[in-house]
């Protein structure tokens, strides 16, 4: 990924299986047409190639991009994994997440 703007490295574990890293890229949102934008995503070893996130603006891209990551290291924990953060804790995925089923904001 030429140009990242966000990075991870997520500790995973199968049963059965030797503990391996997780490397989560984002990079940045380029226009591709003049009405779409596309955002590079990246979660390594997990899946060799992803097709760049897309939408209507930079800021949709970017956010599609960080969603699917999220959505694939839930996948991965759906099936059994197990993630954790370098310090051995649990990794908090649902921090990471950008819906918390209740809208809250200024008036």
């Amino acid at each position: 990924m030429d140009s990242m703007i966000a990075h991870a490295r997520i500790l995973a574990h199968r049963d059965g299986e030797e503990p391996f890293e997780i490397e989560v890229q984002v990079g940045t949102p380029y226009q591709d047409r003049p009405d779409e934008w596309a955002c590079p995503v990246a979660v390594s070893p997990l899946y060799d190639r992803l097709r760049d996130a897309r939408g209507d603006s930079s800021l949709q891209a970017l956010c599609l991009a960080a969603s699917l990551a999220l959505n694939l290291l839930q996948g991965f924990k759906d099936k059994g994994g197990s993630l954790f953060l370098v310090s051995g804790e649990e990794f908090p995925l649902e921090a990471y997440s950008f819906w918390s089923g209740k809208w809250s904001g200024a008036a």
